[in-house]
């Protein structure tokens, strides 16, 4: 006769799958594995042949027979198949109608190793690794450039020997403050470096950069005008206010960087900076698109 399962042994197997939305997926609850089929005797079949299935749980979902064979010896030494009765799976029960469910499985916890081989570094590693362990300190760095900060300036570069023609640029400025995170949460406020660096670029905005400390240069004042006189005996001549006079050499982007990074220092004081835990101030000066130069300053009490 057929496999068959009894309606107690269906409700055992339906709590060792797990089934999605509208029963379309169907998994052991011990694998994971899929089972394609909707139909609970498959469903039965994978769980008896699922190596993690435990024993108890197989033999209570095995299906009953009608009847089966077993071989019996004659006396003449021959065998015999005599029919058998099985009888089926005996279910404890505490009312005819309401079978008792064994619970699900627990989580299987894995044991972790007690101890594990490990090659032991040598002396020389040894020393190196604490070393590293201990020398490793915390640097923060806050960095703006705003479109507004930029200027439109007049220049040309004179040292001995070679002057170039009048011509300006737009000038860009970025500003890097590297140090330590104050009590406050900051190295320094966004919005001080900010107002200090818009105000620079004012007072640098649509004039004629004069460089002087230029040993190229004569500059000359009378009243209200500014004249310079080169090697090659050019002579210019521009109004004061519309000058930018400058502690610097040459009005290079490279000086102008360093000029710019003293007045933030002076702008932010020494004092403060220091309390701050600032270690140093970079400036970059851009002329064009992808070019330009950087000053990097260490404060130093």
């Amino acid at each position: 006769m057929g496999k068959e399962l009894s309606s107690e042994q269906k409700a055992i197997v339906k709590m060792y799958v797990t089934r999605g939305a509208n029963e379309g997926v169907v998994k052991c609850c011990y694998c994971d594995k899929e089972i394609s089929s909707r139909n609970v005797d498959r469903w039965a079949s994978h769980l008896r042949g699922c190596l993690k299935t435990p024993d108890d749980i197989k033999a209570q979902i095995r299906p009953s027979r009608g009847v089966s064979e077993a071989t019996e010896t004659t006396g003449n030494g021959s065998s015999a198949s005599v029919p058998v009765a099985l009888e089926p799976t005996k279910l404890e029960t505490q009312t005819p109608s309401a079978a008792v469910l064994p619970a699900p499985p627990a989580e299987v916890a894995i044991a972790a190793p007690t101890s594990v081989s490990m090659i032991a570094p040598s002396p020389q590693l040894s020393s190196a690794l604490q070393s590293l362990g201990s020398s490793f300190s915390e640097v923060f760095k806050v960095h703006v450039s705003k479109d507004y900060m930029k200027f439109n300036a007049a220049h040309f570069i004179a040292y001995k020997g070679f002057r170039e023609k009048l011509h300006g640029h737009n000038y860009r400025l970025a500003v890097t403050i590297t140090g330590q995170v104050g009590k406050d949460g900051y190295v320094v406020d966004f919005g001080e470096i900010k107002k200090i660096s818009r105000v620079i670029c004012k007072d640098l905005n649509e004039s004629f950069l004069v460089p002087m400390n230029s040993d190229a240069l004569k500059i000359s004042f009378d009243g209200t005008n500014v004249h310079i006189v080169t090697e090659d005996m050019a002579q210019f001549s521009f109004p004061k206010s519309d000058c930018s006079l400058l502690p610097i050499v040459h009005s290079s982007a490279e000086e102008l960087a360093i000029y710019i990074s003293n007045q933030l220092v002076d702008a932010f004081t020494l004092v403060a900076l220091l309390e701050r835990g600032v270690s140093k101030i970079e400036v970059s000066i851009s002329e064009a698109n992808q070019q330009f130069a950087s000053y990097e300053r260490t404060i130093l009490a």
